[in-house]
């Protein structure tokens, strides 16, 4: 079952959503930025509790509560 469903198309499937990322960066010997070498881990993954949008048509997605939905809503 999925987690989030568009409200505005059910074949919709991908959404935007916030994750948190740890980046390796070069730096000087002051702590100044030179370069980013990516991602090395994720700090947290992306929580239901996040506002998910479709990647699609940009509707806020509506979380699936077990049968009964519930709406996510901007706090």
């Amino acid at each position: 079952m999925s987690l989030v469903r568009c409200p505005n198309n059910s074949s919709h499937n991908e959404f935007v959503t916030t994750a948190h990322e740890v980046h390796d960066w070069v730096v000087d010997s002051d702590g100044n930025f030179i370069e980013d070498l990516g991602c090395s881990e994720i700090a947290v993954a992306p929580s239901i509790d996040n506002i998910w949008r479709c990647r699609i048509c940009g509707a806020e997605a509506i979380v699936m509560d077990g049968f009964v939905e519930k709406r996510c809503w901007n706090v």
